[in-house]
């Protein structure tokens, strides 16, 4: 899951409600905590925490309600099948300022939750290895609680939160990737795709789980943040299920990253993960001919991202580039990388749209090609996609996002159709002051 967004990694749709990881643009506005935290871009602005969707100006209640519907038509040409697809998101945020609620400093309280109907478009179209989607659940018809937590700053420069959270939102992105679907460029795929092998994880939409992050600042150019999650995320073998279920057999997923903001419009990023639970082999078979369970699958990332070119204020180029590695022991991807531009303004008349092109390339590992090659499947060795999109805020409750994507080897298939997809995506969606 994800390495991996966003979104991740779509759009930013109605999850907000259930904090969703798809790819919706805000402005940087400041959260009702004492700590001063940037907005996660790599969040749809539908998916984020209410108090970072309200404009400058206005003056949110403690009690905030956001509810939103995001739906994407597709039209798709090889992979799996051609075919039309439509796919929908039913979401509800509630955010608490429990400082204006209860006179409770620095505190903040955030449930969401969502209902997504529609075929899945990566599990019967595309077939890809890095979703094309932000708000495919890879399941019709699923009602789950997004995310659930609590947020407390201590100081100016150290903030928790406990719950169930969405790790995609505060790992692994950076602001310029926030505006693409696939799951190539909302998050880095080596991350994105682990914990596949029986513990449904790493925790990002549609599947979280409950766990601690701390963030702590340490000057204005660095900050730190950790996160330990439980390792299996809702119910591999359950879509429908929302449970939390803590074992030794599924362990735990930690996470910790430094960012570093070298000078304005700039930021680099380094991370390092791992599962402590039991995760399934690629190929080594026990005596029952079973693929066997081990622990110890880990892996890694790098990315930045700067300002390339300014026209006015925040108009302009920004770009963005991630590597990820992984075990391959126990990952269909051991090494990922992705590149993108995101131009903000690129017509004068509509200073606040944006338009973006990224590529994206996954690898898969030896043993996952030795074992695919064993069994008489035909598999190559990478999969490239590339995605270009335009995003157009056209009203206070209204946004829409064309996108254009084409996808080489789809899933490793030899035997695959390149895969070429077009697709709108909308948000219908208000903000409510209780």
């Amino acid at each position: 899951m994800a390495r991996s967004t966003v979104l991740c990694r779509s759009v930013g749709i109605f999850l907000a409600t259930c904090g969703f990881s798809f790819p919706v643009l805000a402005a940087d506005l400041p959260v009702p905590v004492a700590l001063a935290v940037p907005v996660d871009q790599s969040v749809p602005v539908g998916l984020r925490p209410l108090s970072q969707v309200l404009s400058p100006d206005s003056t949110p209640s403690p009690f905030q309600l956001r509810l939103q519907y995001t739906a994407e038509t597709w039209q798709n040409n090889g992979g799996l099948q051609s075919g039309n697809d439509y796919m929908a998101n039913y979401s509800a945020t509630l955010s608490v300022d429990t400082e204006k609620a209860f006179g409770w400093t620095g505190g903040r309280f955030v449930a969401s939750g969502f209902y997504a109907d529609g075929p899945s478009l990566g599990a019967n179209f595309v077939g890809a290895v890095q979703d094309p989607s932000a708000i495919d659940v890879f399941a019709p018809n699923v009602a789950r609680l997004y995310q659930l937590y609590y947020d407390q700053a201590f100081s100016k420069s150290t903030d928790v939160r406990v719950g169930v959270m969405d790790l995609e939102t505060e790992f692994g992105t950076t602001k310029p990737m926030a505006i693409f679907f696939n799951g190539a460029f909302s998050w880095n795929s080596a991350l994105d795709a682990s914990g596949a092998g029986g513990l449904n994880g790493p925790s990002t939409y549609p599947d979280t789980s409950l766990g601690i992050r701390v963030r702590q600042i340490i000057n204005d150019e660095l900050y730190v943040k950790v996160a330990v999650v439980n390792g299996m995320a809702d119910q591999a073998t359950n879509p429908l299920s929302n449970s939390v279920t803590l074992s030794s057999a599924n362990g735990a997923f930690a996470i910790g990253e430094v960012d570093y903001t070298p000078i304005a419009n700039t930021k680099i990023i380094a991370g390092y993960w791992m599962y402590t639970g039991l995760i399934q082999t690629q190929n080594e078979f026990g005596a029952d001919g079973v693929l066997q369970q081990a622990r110890g699958s880990d892996g890694g990332y790098v990315g930045a991202a700067t300002r390339l070119w300014t026209i006015q204020g925040a108009r302009g180029l920004d770009g963005f580039v991630n590597f990820g590695v992984s075990d391959p022991k126990f990952n269909d991807v051991d090494r990922s990388v992705n590149a993108g531009l995101t131009f903000t303004g690129l017509f004068a008349s509509r200073p606040d749209d944006k338009f973006g092109f990224a590529a994206g390339y996954a690898h898969a590992g030896a043993p996952l090609q030795a074992i695919q090659l064993a069994q008489g499947n035909s598999i190559t060795s990478y999969e490239q996609t590339f995605e270009v999109t335009y995003r157009a805020k056209l009203s206070d409750w209204l946004t829409v996002q064309p996108n254009v994507q084409y996808t080489i080897h789809p899933g490793y298939y030899g035997t695959l159709k390149n895969d070429f997809l077009v697709g709108l995506h909308f948000e219908i969606g208000h903000l409510f002051n209780l």
